[in-house]
């Protein structure tokens, strides 16, 4: 008894020790973890400076299409990322025309050797020059500096001395901003600062809203790549497992249909057909067509042929006596033998029943007779 306390007294001990030792050691602190973008942030680069202009009191909105660019309202800001090869000359020039009228364009260069007509337009000339990794200086007229990075390699050689804004590596223009008619032209080797990722870091915001405000601007617009409408695209995003099973039950069904390897079997010899699916194949046949009548009349001068041949008699006798004898003949009442006798013409399909049954029963009578 003794042991097991001291055992157990032992292991308790370790134990607190153990707990001790680690609230001692290690303390939990607070960390970041980098999950992405999700949602509609994840499709749209520059949702943050929307929402963040829509909160400074300046309307906001993406251009969703290419029609859209043609319909911009005057005197507001338009940011226009890389990749804009989609937007034609006469697009170009009313973007242009825009500028002049009183908007702000804020355009980010493509890539050296890719092709720019925008930059072309506005006689900026993009240089390759050494790489940028630190924020660059930005000086404003009222004493105010600001670092907003400006990562890459493509320099600018603005059309003009006289910039408004102006960021520099040495002596190569990373980011100008110059004016155009009533309007103003920013370009910038990099929008970074005005992307999701960075416009939370030190500087980038509010440095995009003085350039927001270097007109007097009325609202914002964000051209981020419109692409043309496509059936095929819309149902890539959104039915893409209903495309998938739809694919997958095709290639089911092409496997289902598709001959199997092997020998041809043999077709199985024709079967040979009886005289009663012959007779009942026409009747089924002229029953299709309502031609009723010719297989009642058929059915009457059948069974009075055979009354004639077992009563030749029967044709001099006189209708009332006929219909009598047949009456009693094949167990029906005289009403019902004198049906058969005038069956011909229209007929309904009840009656023409009870007129077929007459003549059966007539037929079963004679065989009887005969036996």
């Amino acid at each position: 008894m003794r042991i097991s306390l001291i055992v157990a007294a032992v292991l308790a001990a370790l134990v607190a020790g153990v707990v001790w030792w680690w609230h001692a050691t290690f303390v939990r602190v607070p960390d970041r973890v980098m999950v992405g973008a999700s949602g509609e942030a994840r499709l749209r680069q520059f949702l943050a400076a929307e929402r963040f202009a829509e909160r400074m009191g300046l309307p906001a909105k993406e251009l969703r299409s290419l029609p859209d660019v043609d319909g911009l309202a005057p005197g507001g800001v338009l940011l226009m990322p890389r990749r804009r090869q989609a937007l034609d000359t006469p697009r170009r020039e009313r973007i242009l025309g825009w500028v002049q009228a009183g908007g702000h364009l804020i355009a980010e260069a493509e890539a050296v050797g890719v092709a720019d007509p925008l930059f072309d337009a506005l006689a900026v000339r993009r240089v390759d020059a050494t790489w940028v990794g630190n924020p660059l200086s930005v000086p404003f007229a009222d004493g105010a500096t600001l670092k907003v990075a400006q990562r890459g390699r493509v320099a600018l050689e603005p059309p003009t001395g006289r910039l408004q804004i102006r960021a520099a590596s040495g002596e190569s223009v990373r980011l100008a901003s110059f004016s155009r008619g009533r309007g103003m032209v920013t370009v910038a080797s990099s929008l970074d600062f005005a992307r999701n990722l960075q416009i939370g870091e030190p500087d980038h915001a509010e440095f995009l809203w003085r350039l927001m405000r270097a007109t007097p601007a009325t609202h914002v617009a964000v051209y981020w790549r419109p692409a043309r409408l496509s059936l095929w695209g819309f149902l890539n995003e959104n039915a893409f497992a209903v495309l998938a099973a739809g694919a997958a039950l095709l290639a089911l069904w092409l496997w289902r249909i598709a001959p199997r390897f092997g020998p041809v079997a043999p077709d199985a010899p024709p079967a040979r057909r009886r005289l009663l699916d012959h007779l009942r194949a026409s009747g089924r046949y002229y029953w299709a067509l309502d031609l009723r009548e010719r297989l009642l009349i058929a059915a009457r001068d059948a069974a009075l042929r055979r009354v004639l041949r077992a009563q030749p008699e029967f044709a001099a006798a006189r209708p009332q006596e006929r219909a009598a004898r047949l009456a009693a003949l094949a167990g029906v009442s005289v009403e019902e033998a004198q049906r058969l006798l005038d069956a011909g013409g229209a007929i309904r399909g009840a009656a023409f029943i009870q007129v077929i049954q007459t003549a059966q029963r007539v037929h079963a009578a004679l065989e009887r007779g005969n036996r």
